[in-house]
């Protein structure tokens, strides 16, 4: 005879929403999005995406490329342990032809810019696409390529966007997921670097080339911005390249240069971390054995 179903057999779905999707692989978040429009709709929520962030592992990152030209092709690499040397390579339909340039990226979620003078929103696992409403009285990037991008999230997990006019005209705004809506902030603190400047989230803190002496940081609770010194470049020094990146929860500024020795270049990089508010501390320094040629 069969056994009757008992209904205390059945998982709570606030026990399968708190302690099991949430500690689900990205992959398979995607396809609970198919079970019910309920699970959709919960597995969409920004709560869901700071719960799910909790758990996540160096396995579950992806990346994103872009590839093509004349037809935009996104495809994801799947960073998870190699099998027989290779990883997983798979493509992914653009939202938009015109998005040509991922320019900021936060939690799964990235900002594309396309033509004519467009910003968007898109979840590459969900799908969900949303154009950004237009600055109330400047085109994206119509004066200036190099305008510069922020992805952050403020106390309430609303996703926001600091957009920086980068040039002679130098204004800064902020976008609102919640609201859709933009609105104008102070900033004069100075114009961003302006060989295609990157923005670097750590902690409150969103962080800006400015030039070879100067970073911008903007805190996104004041939404107040400074400048710290950066660390000062060697003698003889040429080719001077920099880029922020977070280490173990900090800010560091990698650099790498050249120097010249009776006529041969060689290849030089070091590694500091800001210290406190305004100092860096060196450490890591590297070498290139061989001279460049």
């Amino acid at each position: 005879m069969k056994k009757k179903k008992m209904k205390n057999d059945e998982l709570p779905l606030s026990l399968i929403e708190s302690n099991i999707l949430p500690r689900l692989p990205a992959k398979s978040v995607g396809r609970c999005m198919c079970v019910c429009k309920q699970w959709k709709s919960f597995l969409s929520t920004p709560m869901f995406a700071q719960i799910h962030l909790r758990h996540v592992t160096i396995n579950d990152y992806k990346l994103l490329l872009l590839d093509g030209l004349s037809q935009v092709i996104f495809r994801t690499l799947d960073c998870e342990p190699l099998y027989n040397g290779l990883r997983t390579v798979r493509s992914k339909p653009s939202p938009d032809p015109s998005a040509g340039c991922i320019i900021a990226s936060l939690n799964g979620l990235v900002c594309l810019a396309g033509r004519p003078f467009k910003l968007s929103s898109w979840n590459p696992l969900t799908g969900a696409y949303k154009r950004l409403s237009s600055l109330p009285d400047y085109p994206f990037f119509s004066l200036n390529c190099n305008d510069v991008v922020g992805f952050y999230t403020d106390s309430s997990n609303d996703y926001k966007l600091l957009y920086l006019i980068n040039g002679a005209r130098n204004g800064a705004y902020i976008y609102s997921s919640r609201l859709d809506s933009w609105r104008k902030i102070d900033f004069s603190v100075g114009t961003v670097c302006s060989e295609r400047p990157q923005s670097t989230l750590c902690g409150q803190f969103v962080y800006f080339k400015a030039s070879h002496r100067w970073i911008i940081c903007f805190d996104v609770k004041t939404e107040k911005s400074r400048k710290i010194q950066c660390p000062p470049a060697p003698g003889g020094a040429k080719s001077y390249h920099r880029s922020l990146v977070v280490l173990h929860g900090c800010i560091h500024l990698c650099v790498s240069y050249t120097i010249i020795i009776n006529d041969i270049r060689w290849m030089h990089g070091d590694i500091w971390r800001m210290d406190g508010d305004d100092g860096w501390v060196k450490v890591a320094a590297f070498n290139d054995p061989q001279p460049l040629h």
